[in-house]
């Protein structure tokens, strides 16, 4: 029996590694980096959506103080910024509470001629009331999509109970609008009709009003309460503030009620 070692067997047994080579070391290391990195700017996103569905969320709620006060006061909200400061008694009245910053820290905006509320968002640069070819602001508007006459109302400034020279209509738009160059004729009645005599037009205290004041030589004949006011067929001298500026829509008319104190 031969008990010597067989040393070719010896000589040809592969040798087994332990650990990894450089080159494998470093392709794992940038496996890992990229790993990371996508997973960091992941979680940036993340956060980014959860900031923005917030600040929606926010102004959501401010809208509708804004609508509320709308209605209730007779007049369009004119506060520019949602700081306490400049809310006043809104606050309270309007707002539970005071209103939050934005999540990254600022206060929201208010644009009452174009109807909306927003948050200048992560660059803090409000754009939204200009013309930019990207913005990251977060807005939401309050104003219906249709333009028509909302509300219209006598105003007797003389104080003497009657409908004559010198009082005037308040109207109310729904969206703001452009006037361009509008006469009394613009507007027809019923109940009765051409109720208006001669007028004149006037630009009202904000882009969402306009004024029909009451002037010699034919006096007016409409009756709070009855009255009916519509614009007259397509109108082209009163059209919305949008892109595509579109004109004052013909609906039902709206009844000429006196103005409340």
């Amino acid at each position: 029996m031969n008990s010597r070692p067989d040393h070719n067997k010896i000589r040809h047994q592969p040798v087994q590694r332990s650990g990894f080579t450089l080159i494998e070391l470093l392709v794992s290391l940038l496996i890992i980096s990229t790993l990371l990195i996508f997973a960091v700017e992941e979680y940036k996103r993340h956060i980014e959506t959860a900031r923005i569905a917030r600040a929606r969320a926010d102004i959501e709620e401010l809208v509708k103080s804004v609508r509320l006060y709308n209605i209730r006061e007779g007049k369009n909200f004119a506060v520019t910024t949602f700081s306490p400061a400049q809310l006043g008694t809104f606050i309270g009245n309007y707002l539970e509470k005071e209103p939050p910053r934005d999540p990254w820290g600022n206060f929201y905006l208010h644009a009452p001629d174009l109807g909306i509320v927003f948050s200048s968002g992560p660059d803090g640069k409000a754009q939204s009331t200009v013309v930019a070819t990207y913005s990251d602001d977060v807005a939401l508007s309050y104003i219906p999509a249709a333009f028509f006459i909302t509300r219209a109302e006598h105003v007797d400034a003389n104080l003497n109970n009657l409908v004559d020279f010198g009082d005037y209509i308040d109207i109310r738009f729904s969206r703001p609008s452009q006037l361009l160059n509008p006469v009394v004729v613009d507007f027809e009645t019923v109940s009765p009709e051409k109720a208006l005599g001669s007028a004149l037009l006037k630009p009202g205290y904000d882009a969402f009003s306009a004024r029909i004041e009451f002037a010699p030589p034919v006096p007016p004949t409409l009756v709070t309460g009855e009255t009916r006011l519509f614009p007259r067929e397509y109108i082209e001298s009163i059209v919305d503030l949008s892109p595509k500026p579109q004109p004052l829509q013909r609906q039902e008319g709206v009844i000429i009620e006196k103005k409340k104190k």
